[in-house]
């Protein structure tokens, strides 16, 4: 599934318009490129984008493929410092409420945060490894714990 890059609430206007002008039109776009190396830095010194920015648009765009998010809870998740899907479903979904509500009074937050409902959508069917996140027969829960996180 891939998301245009003006979708995405917190990607300032003008770096939308710099990326299409670079070729990215979407998440597809975003990912080929960011997954190489080589590309990456050509991408970093043709856009004048900082690497830093596109850590977090690389974030988004992996948080972005999770069935039945929000986009409005990107923002929250990546200032938290949940970057992907494997770090995404490291937790159980009590154990990222907190963790999120924690980090959100912490770093001062004003992202949306996920409901307890739409966190526990998003566990209720994890997407295969061929979006970006859960492997095939993965179960949520049961990768390496992140710190903070408590998985049961």
């Amino acid at each position: 599934m891939s998301l245009k890059m003006s979708e995405f609430l917190s990607i300032d206007p003008a770096h939308v318009t710099t990326l299409a002008t670079a070729g990215i039109e979407n998440t597809d776009d975003l990912m080929k490129i960011w997954s190489d190396k080589e590309q990456r830095a050509s991408l970093v010194t043709r856009t004048g984008i900082s690497e830093e920015h596109f850590m977090k648009f690389a974030a988004m765009a992996r948080l972005g493929r999770v069935k039945g998010m929000s986009l409005q809870n990107l923002d929250a998740l990546v200032a938290a410092g949940i970057d992907g899907p494997k770090r995404l479903f490291s937790y159980t979904p009590e154990t990222l409420a907190k963790y999120l509500g924690e980090m959100a009074a912490e770093k001062k937050v004003t992202g949306t945060l996920p409901t307890a409902e739409e966190i526990a959508a998003w566990f209720a069917n994890p997407r295969p490894a061929t979006n970006g996140n859960m492997a095939p027969g993965s179960k949520p829960g049961v990768d390496t714990k992140p710190e903070g996180a408590i998985v049961h």
